[in-house]
């Protein structure tokens, strides 16, 4: 079943949890094979007008939770997870706000996933559009506006099986050897 998981983290980003849940969206992904959409929506509230746009057959309600079975679309709705890495892990394309956490766990599975980054214009000094433009140039991810979703979107999804540049995988002894060095202990 071919799945995708969009992450907003913990940060407020209702313009990319309204425009994913759009008639619209949800078309381009049905029509690209998409089977199943995972969304970690954090703290928004979820657009009321969805539940007319998307004809749903099955509801099923938890703690932070709806689960909503279509005919071509399953849809999982979920505020947080503690599993973030595994969610990830059984996903095969990511779109994903321009956080730091969100990104690094993305870019650092073995093997990479497809990311398209989004970044919260909204945030104060518009950092996260400087992370997701370095990403990009480093041959690590794509980019994509909220308002440009309708066309980077299809040519993301068509990037399934391409080669992804893998990320460098963190490396827990570097400072402890960098002061190591610094002090002369061996």
């Amino acid at each position: 079943m071919t799945s995708i998981l969009i992450t907003v983290g913990s940060t407020l980003f209702p313009s990319l949890t309204d425009k994913i849940l759009s008639s619209e969206i949800i078309s381009i992904l049905i029509e690209n094979g998409i089977e199943k959409l995972i969304i970690q929506y954090g703290n928004a509230n979820l657009p009321f007008n969805f539940k007319k746009e998307i004809n749903f057959k099955n509801e099923e309600k938890g703690k932070g939770f709806i689960k909503i079975e279509e005919e071509k679309l399953k849809i999982e709705l979920i505020r947080f997870t503690n599993d973030f890495e595994n969610l990830i892990k059984n996903c095969d394309f990511i779109i994903s706000h321009a956080g730091s956490g969100s990104i690094l766990t993305t870019l650092r599975m073995i093997p990479p996933k497809p990311l398209l980054i989004v970044p919260n214009e909204s945030l104060m000094d518009n950092h996260q559009s400087e992370l997701a433009e370095k990403m990009k140039e480093q041959g690590y991810s794509e980019v994509s506006s909220i308002d440009d979703l309708q066309v980077t979107l299809p040519i993301f999804l068509k990037s399934r099986g391409k080669k992804i540049k893998s990320f460098p995988q963190m490396n827990r002894n570097r400072f402890k050897n960098i002061l190591d060095d610094l002090m002369g202990f061996d």
